[in-house]
């Protein structure tokens, strides 16, 4: 094949360019601190680092998820301690009038001390996170409980609803950001109805109607289990969240190495082959300097 002068300048000219955007590629990695700064420079590590990526980003939405669930539950843990604390006030001075008594002052004082632990019993199960009530289950804005003793006693002490309201907290993991109040202090349908059925203790009080207390002290006894049980429900999630969040950032840290060596540029290593590149690019401008000098009178 022969070599023409214009294959020879073509030759050089491609070498000139080559050279130049290598050279040109060190310096925006340098400049980036990225090994690839678009998906052509090595579209197999383009493709894991955005998979990578989106990972890490559904991450960070779980963790958010988690941390809004966290503010949820511990704000249901301490009101669930009001409740159990009340419960044992109630307990207490139900055991104190179990056998009834004919001092009227002493029932009447027993009787307002009750109510005021019911209408304390209600309120903490009307709390509120964000002007939304933490145990009206899925019906929110609903006030769930009434604080007024009810006379003669009403069943329906419960106006939210049974559902809970659940958070994705990573894939394929739901976990229930809330309790509902019938299963706390219970509903005319569900559980121990705590304040119907202390409605009923105060009107037992009331007529000296022994067998009556000793009736609502055992529902009294059965309440305040009720409650414990709904604290062991409640911790039992504060857990598993505490779990999953170690776990995520666990994977986040993992992710984030894995990305680093992928994508952080080695300025050591860069600034080894930008003095290789820049030689090289030096050497065929040389090289093409001296070959454009040629010419026919060369030779004769």
């Amino acid at each position: 094949m022969r070599i023409t002068p214009n294959i020879t300048m073509q030759n050089s000219l491609f070498n000139i360019q080559r050279s130049r955007s290598q050279l040109d590629s060190i310096q925006e990695k340098i400049a980036s601190g990225r090994n690839y700064n678009r998906p052509s420079d090595d579209p197999v590590s383009a493709r894991l680092l955005v998979g990578f990526g989106d990972r890490l980003r559904t991450n960070e939405q779980y963790q958010s998820n988690i941390n809004k669930a966290n503010v949820w539950l511990k704000m249901t843990d301490t009101a669930l301690t009001g409740i159990a604390t009340t419960m044992y006030e109630v307990k207490r001075l139900t055991a104190t009038i179990t056998s009834g008594t004919e001092d009227p002052v002493f029932r009447q004082n027993t009787i307002n001390q009750l109510s005021n632990l019911r209408a304390q019993l209600a309120d903490i199960g009307n709390t509120q996170l964000e002007d939304r009530y933490i145990f009206a289950g899925t019906a929110t804005s609903t006030k769930p409980f009434d604080r007024a003793v009810q006379d003669p006693p009403d069943p329906a002490t419960y106006l939210g609803n049974d559902a809970t309201n659940t958070i994705e907290i990573d894939t394929n993991s739901i976990e229930s950001m809330n309790i509902p109040g019938d299963q706390v202090l219970g509903s005319d349908t569900n559980g121990v109805n705590i304040l119907y059925e202390l409605d009923r203790l105060i009107a037992a009080i009331d007529a000296n109607d022994v067998a009556a207390i000793k009736a609502q002290a055992t529902q009294m006894e059965l309440g305040a289990q009720q409650v414990q049980r709904a604290q062991v429900t409640n911790a039992t999630r504060i857990s598993r969240l505490d779990t999953t969040s170690k776990m995520l950032a666990n994977t986040k840290n993992t992710l984030e190495t894995v990305i680093g060596n992928i994508q952080t540029a080695d300025y050591a290593k860069l600034a080894v082959e930008m003095t290789q590149q820049q030689t090289a690019f030096e050497a065929t401008l040389s090289s093409t300097a001296k070959i454009s000098q040629v010419s026919l009178l060369d030779y004769l």
